[in-house]
């Protein structure tokens, strides 16, 4: 019998050298991974890597962690496929194959290998939840009641399986049952939400308008109205029941907060036309797929993307027209820096729907990740002539204009946005703040100090509580020692509306620097630095406040920090010659108003 090898614990470097040595021999191994370490991660598969034709087990194993590790997901299925054919019945390595193939969306490989996997172990929950979707999408109900039935509700099944059984019922016509499968979901707070929504659906798709219409009431008491889906279905659900100017009216209001919504835009223009909105079900399927959406946002935004990624696939594999889903899956794939792959996701999304605008938003963005500039803004001004009354392109332009310190060409195109703002007969809004301040930082560092405070200044008319622009102006007030008393009180202001964000402490603690409360400083640069401990200014920072307290050794090893943080080319000289000779003499403002800056600072 072979020798059975432990790997899961390896990890980084030492697993991709033992991955290159391991990769053409021949050993009588088991792998034996470590069930349940890792989930699978998908991309595109890639068929230019060949596998040898003599492969090693082990080496494949190693070698598909290190690719799926890169992201390089392609070669990382095909690499678990050969570790699991030379080793067909370890069931770690059958479960982590399943996982990836299924977050890859290679479902038929995925359902293939779950039936295995029940074959051994019949309570595996993810193969059950993927022969359940298989059967759903066979409209074989009664298998796939079969197959929750036998998961336990733990984990993620805690929350998924009520809700696909509520819709197994629900498509059987089985009302009572369905609402009755959504009330396990009771007993957790967190989970409340989706019994909510889902019951307002539910109800909707068996013509119950009654319990429909308090559901759907309900979901706009809490955070889940500010979903755009749930908003959309409600006031769809409104249209389809004679109450169409209530859902005029909640479109309304979401687009004066939001006036860019497409997905909102587009359905208060098919009432405005007379016509009430498609019900957003019809099948039982389009329900679970409805139901890993709801699942797939909620995890989103909560370093779940790959598990987001796995129920995004399952709902459009349920339903391929789910353009929600597929705009999510995209955005998954762009967090992970799977630009390309995003690329695509987005370019699937058809002219039709109301994400087709956003998505090509999406596009140029992930072009400008992969710093395809002139292709970026010369599709983002195409877009732009289309929409002469749209701001969103324009913006988009001058944002990637501005990362790439193009900042007159930057101010051109606010100037262009604010034109089109007033032009179209519009009066300047809350919402509008933010192309003041965007345009006062772009003029501020292309050293227009007049034009960059008076947009700052208009920026904090249309939004007197914005941190950001508290922030900015106040910390740049001090820098140029003017303004004083009203710039702390700004920055204060500022920090108790962001008590965590580190360059907002950052800036509270040079006030008092600035100003000789060194002690002051020293306290809440030390929390800046805490907060924000791989910034290399607010690390030179903070090795000012030291010196100035007293604390020379400790000021030294910031500034020696700063520099290994790779501290702006133009600040090292400042910074290696502090290490050198310290700090000169104080001269806090207020005691020379004269004096604009501090070589320390």
């Amino acid at each position: 019998m072979g020798r059975t090898i432990q790997i899961c614990k390896l990890r980084g470097q030492g697993l991709r050298l033992i991955a290159a040595c391991l990769l053409p021999l021949q050993l009588p191994v088991l792998l034996s991974a470590c069930a349940g370490t890792e989930n699978g991660q998908i991309a595109a598969a890639e068929e230019a890597t060949e596998i040898p034709a003599t492969p090693s087990p082990l080496g494949h194993y190693l070698s598909a962690r290190v690719a799926r590790g890169d992201m390089d997901l392609g070669r990382a299925a095909r690499f678990f496929g050969v570790a699991l054919a030379a080793n067909p019945k370890n069931q770690a390595l059958l479960h982590e194959t399943m996982v990836l193939m299924l977050a890859e969306g290679r479902m038929d490989e995925a359902i293939g290998l779950a039936k295995r996997r029940v074959a051994k172990r019949g309570d595996a929950a993810m193969a059950r939840l993927i022969l359940a979707a298989s059967a759903i999408h066979d409209n074989d109900l009664a298998t796939a009641r079969e197959h929750l039935l036998r998961t336990k509700r733990k984990s993620y099944m805690s929350l998924l399986q009520p809700m696909l059984m509520a819709w197994v019922n629900a498509g059987d016509k089985k009302y009572d049952a369905a609402v009755e499968a959504l009330e396990q979901l009771a007993s957790r707070k967190v989970f409340a939400p989706f019994k909510t929504y889902h019951t307002a659906l539910i109800s909707d798709f068996t013509a119950h308008p009654g319990p429909a219409k308090v559901a759907f009431e309900e979901t706009q008491k809490g955070n889940v109205r500010r979903a755009t889906r749930v908003s959309l279905n409600y006031g769809g659900f409104l249209s389809r029941n004679g109450q169409r100017e209530t859902a005029l009216k909640l479109f309304g209001g979401i687009l004066d907060g939001n006036p860019n919504n497409s997905v909102i835009k587009k359905g208060r223009k098919t009432l405005q036309e007379g016509d009430a909105l498609s019900p957003p079900i019809t099948t039982a399927s389009e329900g679970v797929a409805e139901a890993f959406l709801s699942a797939a946002f909620a995890i989103s935004g909560s370093r779940g993307g790959e598990t987001a990624r796995i129920y995004s696939r399952l709902a459009l594999y349920l339903r391929p027209d789910l353009d929600a889903a597929r705009m999510l899956l995209a955005g998954v794939l762009e967090s992970e820096m799977r630009y390309e792959e995003a690329m695509a996701a987005y370019r699937l999304i058809p002219a039709g729907s109301p994400y087709h605008w956003n998505a090509r938003i999406r596009i140029a963005t992930n072009m400008n990740y992969l710093e395809r500039i002139d292709e970026t803004v010369a599709l983002l001004r195409a877009m732009a002539l289309e929409r002469p009354g749209d701001t969103t392109a324009l913006l988009t332009v001058a944002r990637v204009l501005r990362a790439q310190d193009r900042f007159e060409e930057t101010i051109a195109t606010y100037d262009e946005i604010v034109g089109r703002v007033l032009r179209d007969g519009d009066q300047l809004q809350r919402q509008h703040w933010v192309l003041f301040y965007e345009r006062g930082v772009a003029h501020e560092r292309s050293n227009q100090w007049d034009a960059a405070e008076a947009d700052f200044l208009k920026a904090l008319e249309l939004r007197p509580e914005e941190p950001r622009v508290l922030n900015y102006l106040g910390y740049s007030w001090i820098d140029q020692g003017v303004h004083l008393d009203r710039a702390r009180k700004m920055i204060e202001k500022a920090v108790s509306k962001r008590p965590n964000d580190g360059y907002v402490i950052d800036s509270l603690g040079w006030v008092f620097y600035r100003l000789g409360r060194y002690d002051d400083a020293v306290k809440h640069l030390e929390r800046a630095v805490e907060l924000r401990p791989q910034d290399p200014i607010i690390n030179d920072h903070l090795g000012d406040a030291y010196w100035r307290a007293g604390r020379k050794l400790e000021a030294r090893f910031q500034w020696s920090h700063a520099l290994a943080l790779g501290a702006e080319e133009n600040l090292v000289p400042d910074i290696l010659a502090k290490q050198a000779n310290g700090l000169g003499p104080a001269k806090p403002l207020g005691q020379n108003q004269s004096d604009k800056s501090d070589k320390g600072g």
